[in-house]
C-alpha cells in the first residue's frame, strides 16, 4: 500500500542519527519542513487572487518523521492541512518500506475533545502526543523502531553505495469541468543509470474524480535508512480545496530498496 498524507537546496547526502537503541524511549518528534520545497517545485499555485491582494499560498501537511527498524520499518508522524474546521488533523503510521504496507496507524479523532459548544479543544502534537505518549511508545517498540534524533533529506536525485539514483514521477493528465490538465495517471519511478529503473507506484484517476484526482504531482525526495541501503521516497500532492483555492498538499511515500527490482 502507497500511504497518502511537505527542502530547498539539498546536501548531496546527509545520513540520519539514530538513538541510542538499547534505550527505547520515544520523545516528541521534530518537523521536517518541506514547505521552502513546496514553495519552489509548485510556486504556480502561490498566486495573487486580485491585482495587489495578498499572495494565495497552499495549505501544507506537516511531516514529522519518527525512525526506522533494522529490517525496513519506517515510522512517521503526520499533520494533514485544517481548511478552516479549527480541528487538530494527526496521523501516526508505521510502514513496511518492503511491501509498503501499513503495520499500524492513529488517527485523531477530534470528535473526542470539543468544548461544551461543539467546538474543537485546541491542540497541536505536544499535547496529543502527551495523551498517548504510552499507547505510541508501546507500538513503536513493538515494531523495533529507533527514533532518529535528527532527519535530514536527501534530493530527488542522490547518491549512494557508489551509485547515483533518480526519482522521478511521469505524469498523464486530462481536463475536467473546474481545472484544465489534472493529473490522471501517475508512475513514480526510481532510476539508475548502473541499475536500470523500477516502478514505486502507480495510480489511475477517473474523469469525474473532482477531490481525488490531484492537480500536481512530484518528488520532494528520500530519507534513507541508516541501517539498509533503503529509502522511503517522498512525493507531494496538490489536491483541490474544499472550495477551490487555497488548495492542500499532501505526503505519499513508497519505499526502495537500492539494490533490487531494477530493470534494464
Amino acid at each position: 500500500m502507497f500511504r497518502m498524507i511537505r527542502l530547498a537546496v539539498f546536501s548531496l547526502i546527509v545520513m540520519s542519527v539514530p538513538i541510542c537503541a538499547g534505550a527505547q524511549t520515544y520523545s516528541t518528534p521534530r518537523l521536517l519542513n518541506l514547505d521552502p520545497t513546496i514553495r519552489r517545485i509548485f510556486k504556480k499555485f502561490y498566486v495573487r487572487a486580485y491585482p495587489g491582494g495578498p499572495i494565495q499560498e497552499l495549505l501544507t501537511e506537516g511531516f514529522y518523521p519518527i525512525g526506522w527498524s533494522r529490517d525496513g520499518k519506517f515510522a512517521y508522524y503526520s499533520e494533514p492541512a485544517d481548511e478552516e474546521c479549527g480541528c487538530y488533523f494527526a496521523e501516526l503510521a508505521i510502514v513496511d518500506m518492503r511491501t509498503d504496507k501499513v503495520l499500524w496507524q492513529f488517527k485523531n479523532n477530534w470528535e473526542e475533545r470539543v468544548a461544551a459548544d461543539g467546538s474543537p479543544i485546541e491542540d497541536n502534537i505536544r499535547k496529543l502526543w502527551k495523551r498517548n505518549e504510552k499507547m505510541f511508545a508501546d507500538k513503536l517498540r513493538e515494531h523495533d523502531i529507533v527514533q532518529v534524533a535528527r532527519f535530514s533529506m536527501l534530493p530527488p536525485t542522490f547518491r549512494s553505495t557508489g551509485k547515483s539514483y533518480t526519482a522521478k514521477v511521469a505524469v498523464v493528465r486530462g481536463n475536467d469541468e473546474d481545472y484544465t490538465g489534472r493529473v490522471r495517471k501517475l508512475d513514480l519511478k526510481l532510476i539508475s543509470p548502473l541499475l536500470g529503473s523500477k516502478s514505486l507506484f502507480t495510480a489511475e484517476y477517473k474523469a469525474d474524480e473532482m477531490y481525488g484526482s490531484p492537480l500536481d504531482v512530484a518528488v520532494a525526495g528520500a530519507v534513507k535508512s541508516p541501517y539498509e541501503n533503503r529509502v522511503a521516497v517522498i512525493m507531494l500532492s496538490v489536491n483541490r480545496g474544499w472550495e477551490g483555492p487555497p488548495h492542500t498538499t499532501s505526503i505519499q511515500i513508497a519505499g526502495a530498496d537500492l539494490a533490487k527490482g531494477f530493470k534494464k
